[in-house]
């Protein structure tokens, strides 16, 4: 019968290998879903990741402006987003900048992160009887 020790030893190994299989999976689409919506739902990040960055007193909003990006060597007419605060009276408080999208990117990642540890221990303990049962056939299998 196996110690205390060396079940807990086996059962946190299951649950890194786990985990890390999971948040494989999860990351790039986390990183991928945050870096698609900080640009299509702009607004909506904006309002969300805002209070948290804007001085006390300030509202966000969103800024865009036309630019130029290059694009396999040629100049292409492009869109910049940033966020800026302003407070009551229209004062901008906080220049424009696009770091309101590496936050949400960040935290949409955090959340993917959280996800995999949580869907881990859901699956480590069949995942453990599984590679129990595996190791019981190969050790009672008849030699050749």
């Amino acid at each position: 019968m196996k110690t205390i020790a060396s079940r807990t030893a086996s059962g946190c190994l299951v649950w890194l290998l786990i985990c890390g299989v999971i948040s494989t999976c999860l990351l790039p689409v986390a990183t991928f879903a945050a870096s698609l919506s900080s640009t299509i739902a702009a607004d909506f990040v904006v309002q969300s990741i805002g209070p948290y960055l804007c001085p006390a007193n300030s509202t966000p909003e969103l800024v865009t402006s036309p630019t130029i990006m290059r694009s396999k060597g040629r100049d292409v007419p492009a869109t910049s987003f940033g966020m800026q605060c302003v407070d009551a009276n229209g004062t901008v408080v906080r220049e424009p900048s696009p770091d309101y999208a590496f936050y949400w990117i960040g935290l949409l990642m955090v959340g993917s992160l959280v996800v995999s540890g949580v869907l881990a221990l859901l699956f480590a303990a069949p995942v453990s009887a599984l590679i129990a049962r595996f190791l019981n056939r190969l050790r009672t299998a008849p030699k050749v």
